[in-house]
């Protein structure tokens, strides 16, 4: 079980980043010995367990568009500072793309280091920040797992008026292509509507 890996070999194994392993061993928190060489090598046993006794500080960050990248670094950083006052192993997720749909990478990520319980904490700016229809999934999900959140209650301006738009366009889709499928004549009217909403655009 301690066999020695290599740096990228433990950064997939713990499914972080190469800097971050670097951050954590800096801190103290994982040790690596060197080669003649002078290369890394990482107990394999040792970090697993490392990982297992402490867990993660996870910090979740997210914005809708791409375009919105100033409001996610503003997210990063306050979810950076606080994590690193608290002086243990954290990792960053983030995420660009909408609140309904939960098929973002990193939000699927998240939920299963939850359920593997990789996860100590949990950091957020705001409980939206995760879901706008679901953060109580989260939240509950992380009760059950016995996982502290904390929300920082940062300001909310970066969650514009155009972003519940494209949230209840989403919506609206999703509604749309479920009923579609069911050729059921009472839905006629609805689907009408459904149409039509679909197709609004917001000046």
């Amino acid at each position: 079980m301690n066999t020695l890996i290599t740096i990228r070999e433990a950064s997939d194994l713990l499914g972080v980043s190469i800097k971050t392993l670097r951050r954590w061993e800096q801190q103290g928190k994982i040790s690596s010995i060197r080669t003649r060489g002078g290369h890394r090598r990482f107990r394999r046993g040792d970090i697993l367990q490392s990982v297992q006794e402490t867990g993660f500080i996870v910090g979740y960050a997210r914005v809708n568009r791409p375009e919105q990248k100033t409001q996610l670094d503003t997210q990063i950083k306050a979810l950076k500072d606080f994590c690193h006052q608290q002086g243990q192993p954290f990792e960053i997720l983030t995420d660009i793309g909408d609140r309904v749909r939960h098929n973002r990478p990193n939000f699927m990520r998240l939920v299963k280091m939850i359920c593997q319980g990789e996860v100590k904490s949990l950091v957020l700016t705001h409980a939206e920040s995760v879901s706008c229809f679901s953060h109580d999934f989260i939240l509950g999900l992380c009760r059950l797992f016995k996982i502290q959140v904390i929300l920082l209650n940062q300001p909310h301006e970066y969650i514009a008026a155009e972003d519940l738009v494209d949230d209840l366009q989403t919506l609206v889709t999703i509604c749309y292509d479920c009923l579609y499928p069911l050729h059921n004549p009472a839905h006629q009217q609805l689907l009408e509507y459904l149409a039509a909403l679909k197709n609004v655009r917001v000046a």
